[in-house]
C-alpha cells in the first residue's frame, strides 16, 4: 500500500469557535461546516500542497485531541485489500463518506491509534462555511 500524502487530521476541540480563530492564525481557512455546525473544515486553500484539519466540538464526556489521521491513497479498495492480506484489521469495508466527499475505511494501529485511508472522490456534503 503506497500512502500518497496525510489528507487531514482530525481533531476534537473544547471550544469549536476559539479553535477556529486560532488555526486562522495558522493560515487555515474554514471551508465548510457539518453536524449543524459542530464541525468546522479548515483547509490552506492550496491544491499543490493541501493542509487539512476537521474540528469537532467535544460532546458531554469526550476527550479533546486527535481524533485520527487520515493518508490519501490512489485506491481505497485495493489498498484495502493490500492491507487485508498483510493482516490489518480494517473496522470496515470501504465506504462513500458523504459529508466528507471521500472514500474511506478506517483501523487502529497497536497501540490504539486511530487511522484512516481515504480518497476525494465528489465534493462533499457540508455546508460552505459562511
Amino acid at each position: 500500500m503506497k500512502l500518497i500524502r496525510m489528507d487531514h487530521l482530525d481533531i476534537v476541540v473544547s471550544d469549536l469557535a476559539k479553535s477556529v480563530e486560532f488555526y486562522r492564525k495558522f493560515g487555515l481557512s474554514p471551508e465548510g461546516t457539518i453536524d449543524k455546525g459542530e464541525t468546522v473544515f479548515m483547509y490552506n486553500q492550496d491544491d499543490a500542497s493541501p493542509v487539512r484539519f476537521e474540528l469537532h466540538q467535544a460532546q458531554k464526556g469526550q476527550e479533546t485531541g486527535i481524533d485520527h489521521v487520515s493518508f490519501g491513497v490512489a485506491d481505497v479498495h485495493a489498498a484495502y485489500q493490500e492491507g487485508k492480506y498483510l493482516g490489518i484489521p480494517w473496522k470496515f469495508e470501504p465506504k462513500q463518506n458523504m459529508q466528507s466527499g471521500r472514500v474511506i475505511t478506517n483501523a487502529f494501529d497497536p497501540d490504539g491509534v486511530h487511522l484512516q485511508i481515504c480518497k476525494m472522490t465528489l465534493r462533499g456534503e457540508y455546508n460552505d462555511w459562511k
